[in-house]
């Protein structure tokens, strides 16, 4: 099954962006992979009129009329040299996602095989609360699950897998989507 079609807009993940000239193209042409729908081939054509194929697993839906943030990491606790004296690894980990506009704070619980997410996307420069916005939790392209933030704008991933993950906030009372990578 082909996941875009011609005319679609389409935003290449940051994994893979900083090959092309952009991040945002229009599906040009499909080559289906009848076996591996991750697979599929799409011609695309970027605002400079240059052009490129990527596989479906490269790219995501780009939404018209809104502005999608690719977030930075600024910091893992994880990364964090160990406090002197502490005994035994803290199963909590936090990290920062960060655009020019937004800040993205989730805290992770860790077991050996899974874990859980926990986050809140702050507006910097305001003490406003984004809150009712989805929140996307991908593997490459690849949906794994979404939720709604609550009305205090924290959102919660009760089963998150181990690996590199993509995750995707859509505010709509901004007209924006924050992109960003980690890995659990």
């Amino acid at each position: 099954m082909v996941r875009f079609k011609l005319k679609d807009a389409v935003f290449i993940l940051p994994r893979y962006a900083h090959l092309y000239p952009g991040h945002s193209a229009v599906v040009t042409g499909v080559t289906p992979d009848p076996f591996r729908p991750i697979f599929n081939e799409y011609s695309l054509e970027f605002p400079d009129r240059s052009s490129a194929r990527l596989f479906e697993f490269q790219i995501i839906e780009d939404v018209p009329n809104y502005t999608t943030f690719v977030a930075s990491l600024v910091f893992d606790s994880g990364e964090e040299p160990a406090t002197a004296g502490a005994r035994g690894v803290h199963p909590d980990r936090q990290i920062i996602l960060q655009t020019p506009r937004f800040d993205l704070d989730v805290r992770i619980q860790m077991t050996n095989s899974r874990a859980s997410t926990m986050g809140q996307v702050l507006e910097r420069g305001t003490k406003n609360l984004l809150k009712h916005f989805e929140v996307r939790l991908m593997k490459g392209s690849t949906l794994i699950t979404a939720t709604m933030s609550d009305s205090h704008g924290v959102f919660t991933f009760g089963d998150t897998p181990h690996g590199s993950l993509n995750i995707l906030a859509v505010i709509p009372q901004h007209s924006s989507r924050i992109l960003g990578a980690f890995t659990i």
